[in-house]
């Protein structure tokens, strides 16, 4: 398919060698290792520590974690507008700034509404070191290769979980929070600055390339569907638009149910499996998870371009239900391990195909507007998971009741997705 020069902002001819999109995708899973490994998967990791150190129950600080995600969440659509402008990369340093702070403050608190007030700090940090901005930068770089080089870089976020969960549980352990904090806050600032600094560009037009390292002439033209076409992928879209559209909604109420199961059982995992494994066999079992969570994207980042992603989706949905049904009921550690690990194969999978089912259906050009509006419903996902894990947990004295309504959960995930066509083909 044939496209002006004018579409592509500042294009020049491409200056050879390397594709430097490739460049931009080394950074990105650098980005999100730090990012999410202290970001994401830490709250599991500062859960049982922030508890006995100040005396608080788990549905208390588990709330501080609600608020967190959900203010993520509403940051995410306010600063997806200007990443779409003036690009990720003065976000990336300011968010991660606003992260390492937070670390310090979090390790002097010592009460509730300080914990909540670091929280909320930190939250708003994280959201413009996370996905956001990195999905922003692979949907720009990336059209046709796009689901591969997600799941390259997506296992970034696993990396995270392998490295950084261990680590910071070695930290605590033997520091104590007042010393392990601190140095998990510059470690998040060392590890994102200086590549937010010296790699990222925002576009390929930046250093004179094209998506995917070649003129938009030069694609396979029978090899492209309607919605990777460049007309479509770069369309403009407000957020009115977006909200106007039967897709919008089907990928916020997918993902909203997906990720109340994810984020709860991420936080609570530990907490569950320490009681069977102890507490070195469930920091086991979260590297266990992350390093399913890569296995299953890479595995499916070699087939998923051509598919249907909603059909992806959907089958990812059904197996975390599976694996969350499968630990509700067992306390055999190998049955444990096992259901860690599918858990994990979808885990990573599922956050990848958000980005790649809105990015089909709203395109390159508003991606971080869309993106973040979307994200701050499906974010309030995250947020209600672990405070509905913590108050059961607190009400029952086990967590069985709360997998299995997060395994319904999923089911009901599954059939939403199924609504999420590209605009184009829907309306």
């Amino acid at each position: 398919m044939q496209i002006s020069r004018q579409a592509v902002p500042n294009s020049r001819e491409p200056n050879g060698g390397i594709f430097y999109g490739w460049w931009i995708g080394l950074a990105g899973t650098l980005i999100l290792t730090i990012s999410s490994g202290l970001g994401f998967y830490g709250h599991g990791v500062f859960l049982d520590p922030l508890c006995h150190a100040h005396g608080w129950s788990k549905g208390s600080v588990s709330s501080a974690v609600t608020l967190y995600f959900f203010t993520s969440g509403i940051s995410g659509m306010i600063i997806g507008r200007q990443i779409d402008r003036f690009g990720p990369r003065r976000l990336l340093v300011i968010g991660s700034l606003i992260v390492g702070l937070a670390f310090v403050l979090l390790s002097r608190v010592t009460a509730l509404w300080q914990l909540y007030a670091v929280y909320l700090l930190m939250a708003v940090g994280w959201s413009g070191t996370s996905l956001i901005p990195v999905n922003v930068l692979l949907v720009n770089w990336f059209i046709l290769k796009r689901g591969k080089v997600m799941s390259l870089v997506m296992c970034g976020l696993s990396i995270g979980g392998i490295v950084m969960v261990p680590l910071a549980t070695f930290l605590i352990a033997r520091w104590g929070l007042t010393l392990a904090l601190p140095f998990l806050g510059a470690l998040f600032c060392l590890g994102i600055i200086p590549a937010a600094l010296f790699v990222v560009k925002q576009r390929p037009s930046d250093v004179g390339q094209f998506p995917d390292g070649h003129e938009p002439r030069q694609e396979p033209a029978g090899q492209v569907t309607a919605a990777l076409r460049y007309d479509h992928q770069l369309k403009p879209w407000t957020r009115t638009q977006a909200m106007h559209t039967v897709a919008f909604w089907a990928i916020v109420a997918a993902f909203f149910l997906a990720m109340i199961c994810q984020v709860a059982y991420l936080v609570h995992q530990i907490s569950f499996l320490s009681k069977t494994l102890g507490l070195a066999g469930a920091a086991t079992a979260v590297s266990l998870t992350a390093a399913a969570s890569i296995a299953g994207r890479l595995i499916l980042g070699v087939f998923i371009d051509p598919l249907d992603k909603r059909h992806v989706a959907m089958g990812l949905f059904l197996l975390q239900g599976v694996a969350i049904l499968g630990l509700a009921f067992s306390s055999h550690p190998l049955v444990l391990y096992a259901g860690t690990f599918i858990f994990g194969l979808t885990m990573g999978s599922i956050i990848m195909t958000q980005s790649l089912i809105t990015a089909e259906c709203f395109g390159m050009i508003s991606f971080a507007t869309v993106s973040g509006l979307a994200g701050m419903f499906v974010g309030v996902g995250s947020a209600i998971g672990p405070a509905i894990a913590g108050m059961i947990y607190d009400a029952t004295r086990s967590y069985h009741a709360a997998f299995t309504a997060f395994a319904a959960v999923s089911v009901l995930a599954s059939m939403a997705i199924l609504f999420a066509k590209p605009p184009m083909d829907s309306q």
